[in-house]
């Protein structure tokens, strides 16, 4: 794993957007899961402008999404999809074969586990994951106490992941469920890229670097990654011990 620090958020973003289109660039094909949430928004804006900019053949690459609320339709707002689609999938105009996102309105919640499994496997696996870092250091959904052998699957969520996640919603909504990929996604990907930025992060960012590996601390699996990308900002690695 290596651990990358950045004086602030906007550099960091700009990072995170250089690795995902290098990545590209590298192999067209490239399946790429990505995560939604507050802190890998502008590297998103960044990556579809600098893919735009550099004029970088997209056409064959492949979206996967992370995670999803179960029981949040995709046109919500605080939906996981409705952030990919307003932030990557439109704004590239990716077509409907070019990417795969949970639908967690289905009926039918261990066969939408098993076709995302299916559609990654088909198509060689990860080449690079962007993951953020909850508060109480879970990696998508999988919260603490996950087992590390899971691939996708449906999951309980922690009471501190259902009221942060209060936030991405105009209205208060009940959130007791996700649907997500899980750390054997992350650990089989060819390259995995944490993200993490503010103070607020800064105490979860200890825990995962410098704690024990346990699933405890979901995040702490990043260490053992032998491609790991960690990128954070000094705010979120204030209480580090060393920094290089």
């Amino acid at each position: 794993m290596m651990l990358n620090v950045f004086d602030d958020h906007t550099d960091l973003s700009f990072q995170a957007a250089r690795i995902i289109c290098d990545q590209i660039k590298a192999k067209p094909d490239s399946v790429i899961c990505f995560a939604s949430g507050e802190t890998p928004l502008s590297a998103y804006s960044l990556f579809t402008t600098l893919m735009m900019a550099e004029q970088i053949d997209y056409e064959h690459f492949t979206l996967i999404g992370l995670d999803e609320w179960v029981g949040v339709p995709p046109e919500n707002h605080g939906s996981c999809a409705w952030f990919l689609r307003t932030n990557v999938i439109n704004p590239l105009n990716l077509l409907p074969g070019q990417y795969r996102l949970f639908d967690g309105m289905t009926s039918d919640l261990p066969g939408e586990c098993v076709a995302m499994d299916e559609f990654i496997s088909e198509r060689g696996g990860l080449d690079l994951i962007v993951v953020g870092i909850g508060m109480n250091g879970h990696i998508g959904f999988n919260e603490p106490g996950v087992s590390p052998d899971l691939y996708s699957h449906v999951i309980e969520l922690d009471e501190i992941t259902s009221t942060v996640g209060q936030k991405y919603f105009k209205e208060e909504t009940r959130l007791t469920k996700g649907i997500t990929l899980g750390i054997s996604h992350l650990r089989e990907a060819k390259t995995a890229m944490l993200l993490a930025s503010g103070e607020r992060k800064a105490p979860i960012m200890k825990a995962t670097l410098e704690g024990e590996i346990s699933m405890e601390v979901p995040a702490t699996i990043m260490r053992e990654h032998p491609n790991g990308l960690v990128l954070i900002d000094q705010k979120a690695a204030s209480l580090l011990t060393a920094r290089e």
